[in-house]
């Protein structure tokens, strides 16, 4: 597809799952992918099967529910690059368990990166994107935040707020040249 070809990608949680997906993906159509995950040793082999592909890309360590390493990442590759095309919110994590025994710090862990880490992304992108006058921010959800799940509420929870942040943005960067999406994929079977 030549609308991804020379385009800057990030994508968060890149090393592992539906991350690494679409960084071997972007990387094959042809654009300058940046590989954000916590795990740098999962994000650096990421690259390097998109580079021994032929295409070009580079690692990040980032801790998205860390507002300044997600505003670095993104200033960074910016100013490295001049543009931002495509960011790609996808780093997501779960904690599943009867809501009973949960702990508070279980409750606002999902949260900080499901809901905060895609939020953080796409505030810090949208401003940069509106001042080019293009780009696309596609923030990950999940089917979890279309329907209720039984012992996995923090999740579902956080993945719902995603779905109407997203929309809620679309309507706003229509006319700004910025697009939002949303995406909400079913289970999907990891190794990691």
């Amino acid at each position: 597809m030549e609308q991804f070809k020379d385009k800057v990608a990030i994508v968060t949680g890149g090393g592992s799952g539906i991350g690494q997906a679409l960084c071997q993906e972007l990387g094959q159509e042809g654009s300058i992918v940046v590989v954000a995950d916590i795990n740098d040793d999962h994000a650096k082999r990421v690259v390097s099967a998109i580079t021994q592909n032929g295409g070009r890309a580079h690692a990040v360590p980032v801790d998205v529910s860390n507002e300044e390493e997600v505003r670095q990442l993104i200033n960074e590759t910016v100013s490295e690059y001049g543009r931002l095309d495509y960011l790609f919110n996808n780093a997501g994590i779960a904690i599943g368990g009867d809501a009973r025994d949960l702990t508070l710090e279980q409750w606002r862990r999902v949260p900080e990166v499901n809901l905060y880490g895609e939020l953080y992304g796409t505030i810090i992108a949208y401003p940069i994107m509106v001042g080019q006058g293009s780009g696309h921010i596609v923030n990950v959800s999940s089917a979890a935040g279309l329907f209720p799940g039984p012992i996995n509420a923090p999740y579902c929870t956080s993945k719902h707020a995603v779905i109407d942040l997203s929309l809620s943005l679309r309507v706003e960067g229509a006319d700004l040249g910025v697009n939002v999406c949303v995406v909400c994929p079913g289970y999907v079977r990891t190794n990691t």
